[in-house]
């Protein structure tokens, strides 16, 4: 079949020039380093007369050199490659999903409970025998280093922490930064973390802002954007689970160092790869296949996780091959326990999903791909592995003459650390 470029076929190619424009136009918005983010705040000298006043001599001087005492970082990661333009604000077609939910959240760490100690010459108020959870709390919020931490999620720059990607001109807290709970040192959240505990906190009933550990990035609102993305993650991009200096600034961040470029911070890094999901060369590396995970302030390896759960995404006009599950189905608590992780991310009112199949459908009768013709032809969806498939970044020379009718299929894949 000889190649015919009608309309839509030029669109489609069109998007490969556009996406290699986005990639070369990503803004690493930032400070080369702590300049201007402490400007308005109290010269050190200042903290400590405060505390000394407060506390007296001894224990203030302690409390202005409390450590970092936050430790946090998730423990389900979700990246789904559907990205058209049809998809743009609904939240069912997030990019990369990420929380905590079984086993990871935000404690305290014992470096902070083993500082502030009787030991170390804390004491706990009078009559009470031992330093008390409101205690904790207020030194915290006192604490140079901790008071207004917010826990955040950005894809950041590995060479220099302080920048962060995003398709636009301007860095956006809430788009590009995701702030995660709430100002930790606030009296609503520190009831949460403030019990001496190994256990990680989840959910934060009591917060003013967000009350789960968990954060979204949209980055799909064409495959040349969802592709370059995928590009920078595996290069330079890491998505990163670290505290905001201010609130002001989303690309600031608190860490161990003051030196620029910004290499190190409190938090961690969250390396991830991609994959095709055959051999073919013109298939699209949309398939999230590992994540590493390393501790942002040393840079060693934290914890291994499985991204063994791979759900490819159809239409429904194909529910046939990808059906409800039966109430056999639900019998089997194997897949109870395969639904439960998928549901934490893939909601319910959203997404049709099949564990055993390892599939899912959107809900509402919106299509993950591109409806339109290409070749004069109805455009299915290619769902054989192995097989060629059109994919809208790859130039028509590429194909050998014959644009193929279906399109490479979407996935999902759920990542976990458990």
């Amino acid at each position: 079949m000889k190649v015919r470029f009608n309309k839509t076929t030029l669109r489609a190619f069109g998007a490969f020039v556009a996406s290699g424009i986005l990639v070369v136009s990503f803004q690493n918005c930032g400070k080369a380093g702590f300049d201007s983010s402490l400007d308005g705040e109290l010269s050190s000298g200042a903290v400590d007369a405060a505390l000394s006043a407060k506390y007296g001599s001894n224990v203030g001087s302690k409390v202005a050199t409390i450590p970092f005492a936050f430790d946090g970082g998730f423990d389900q990661i979700t990246y789904n490659s559907c990205a058209e333009s049809t998809l743009a604000g609904n939240t069912a077609f997030f990019s990369l999903k990420a929380g905590a939910y079984e086993t990871m959240g935000i404690k305290l760490t014992d470096d902070f409970f083993n500082y502030v100690s009787e030991a170390n010459g804390f004491k706990p108020n009078y009559p009470a025998t031992t330093i008390s959870t409101a205690q904790y709390a207020e030194y915290l919020a006192d604490s140079p280093i901790n008071k207004d931490a917010i826990p955040n999620a950005a894809i950041r720059s590995r060479s220099n922490l302080f920048n962060v990607y995003s398709a636009n001109t301007t860095v956006t807290l809430g788009s590009d930064v995701i702030g995660m709970v709430s100002n930790l040192t606030d009296s609503l959240v520190m009831d949460s973390v403030t019990t001496k505990s190994n256990s990680y906190t989840r959910y934060f009933p009591f917060s003013p802002d967000n009350r789960n550990v968990e954060a979204t990035l949209y980055f799909n609102k064409d495959q040349g954007v969802a592709e370059g993305f995928r590009k920078v993650l595996i290069g330079d991009g890491v998505l990163s689970f670290t505290y905001l200096s201010s609130a002001a600034d989303p690309n600031l961040i608190r860490g161990p160092s003051s030196a620029s470029p910004a290499k190190t911070a409190y938090g961690k890094g969250y390396n991830l790869s991609f994959s095709r999901t055959n051999t073919y060369g013109n298939s699209p590396a949309n398939v999230l296949t590992a994540i590493t995970e390393t501790n942002l302030q040393n840079g060693q390896g934290v914890a291994a996780w499985n991204c063994s759960r791979r759900y490819k995404v159809f239409r429904r006009a194909d529910v046939a091959s990808c059906p409800p599950l039966t109430d056999a189905n639900m019998a089997d608590a194997a897949v109870r326990r395969e639904l439960d992780i998928a549901r934490r991310q893939l909601r319910g009112d959203q997404w049709d999903i099949n564990p055993i199949l390892r599939c899912a459908i959107p809900k509402d009768n919106v299509s993950c791909y591109n409806e339109e013709l290409v070749n004069g032809a109805p455009a299915g969806v290619e769902y054989t592995d192995g097989a060629a498939c059109f994919n809208p970044l790859v130039q028509a020379g590429n194909y050998g003459g014959t644009i193929p009718v279906k399109r490479c299929a979407n996935y999902i894949t759920v990542c976990t650390r458990f």
